[in-house]
């Protein structure tokens, strides 16, 4: 259905005085999308704030008492709007999906008329949004809480579908999406999947996070100028990275282990931290026995992207490690 809201606002408003006109006009915006506060009008018009409040109010109620017919229209598709997505959704999606770039004035200012819509403002739970009973909002709460629930039993990020099947809740996806939208403590990813805000893989917060989710999503080690491109691209949101800062950033942070020549990989995937001797004094003191060098040399390639050589030469050092008499290599006891 098409709907000319800007149309419809102009015949309403025929009937009311130039000077009511004037005042919804500028409190709503509808001429040049800047709404104005009820002191700049009222300095403008030589009015208190007050009076044109009271201006402002008067002229709502009598729209909806007397263009009930020029709004049967609009309120009617508003509706279906919110049935699709269970009764209520967040207001600045509901503006951007009803007005579009152009005419969200107009539709918060029909919206204003309309006894069945309602307007419910940002809390510590939820941002500011629209309902068209306030038992929608309360089953909005129980779903969140729901979800919130299945996050931290199963502590990793899902897809909408999967979620879906997880909550106790029978709900049609677009239903689902719009109660997530209202809360605060659930987000979607730059890879669309959906957990809590404070899990970094969700809701990233510095380059730190934002190398957290690439790695996590391309699941394996990767140079530290190929993780600053993938930052770049998760999101319009994220600035471009410099590929030197990135590597500060991450040479310093115990999540990420450097493997080999500026290759980064997650502590969480088995990694261990250290130069290429620490990593071999511990693979030989967890086996507890002598190890060849071929043994050596195929454990640290599980820990680290370099060449066979450099595992060699690290191997003769003789303050470090020792050979028995089969030639195999040990720890030297200090």
């Amino acid at each position: 259905m098409i709907i000319n809201y800007e149309k419809i606002c102009e015949d309403i408003l025929e009937d009311l005085t130039p000077r009511r006109q004037e005042i919804l006009q500028r409190r709503f915006g509808l001429r040049n999308n800047e709404p104005s506060t009820l002191q700049f009008i009222g300095n403008e018009m030589y009015i208190t704030r007050e009076r044109v409040r009271q201006i402002e109010n008067d002229s709502i109620n009598w729209l909806k008492e007397n263009q009930r017919t020029n709004l049967r229209k609009p309120f009617q598709y508003f509706l279906d709007y919110f049935n699709e997505y269970g009764g209520l959704r967040e207001e600045t999606k509901l503006l951007e999906e009803l007005g579009k770039d152009k005419f969200q004035n107009h539709v918060l200012f029909l919206l204003n008329l309309g006894d069945d819509f309602n307007k419910f403002n940002e809390t510590e739970e939820f941002y500011p949004l629209w309902a068209i009973e306030s038992d929608y909002l309360k089953q909005a709460r129980a779903v969140v809480k729901n979800i919130i629930k299945e996050f931290k039993q199963n502590n990793a990020p899902m897809e909408i579908k999967e979620l879906g099947k997880k909550i106790t809740f029978n709900l049609k996806v677009p239903v689902l999406l719009s109660y997530i939208d209202v809360s605060k403590f659930v987000f979607q990813s730059p890879f669309g999947d959906y957990g809590l805000v404070q899990w970094p893989e969700i809701n990233p917060q510095g380059l730190k996070d934002q190398a957290y989710l690439v790695l996590k999503k391309e699941n394996r080690p990767l140079h530290f100028t190929e993780i600053a491109k993938l930052i770049s691209k998760l999101s319009p949101m994220f600035r471009q990275v410099l590929p030197e800062s990135l590597h500060n950033e991450l040479i310093r942070n115990k999540r990420f282990v450097l493997v080999g020549r500026g290759i980064y990989a997650l502590r969480e995937w088995g990694y261990e931290p250290g130069t290429v001797k620490q990593v071999i004094v511990k693979i030989l003191k967890k086996s507890k026995k002598a190890l060849s060098a071929e043994e050596i040399v195929k454990k640290v390639l599980e820990q680290r992207q370099i060449k066979k050589s450099t595992i060699l030469l690290n191997l003769q050092d003789k303050g470090l490690f020792k050979k028995d008499k089969k030639g195999k290599y040990m720890p030297k006891r200090s």
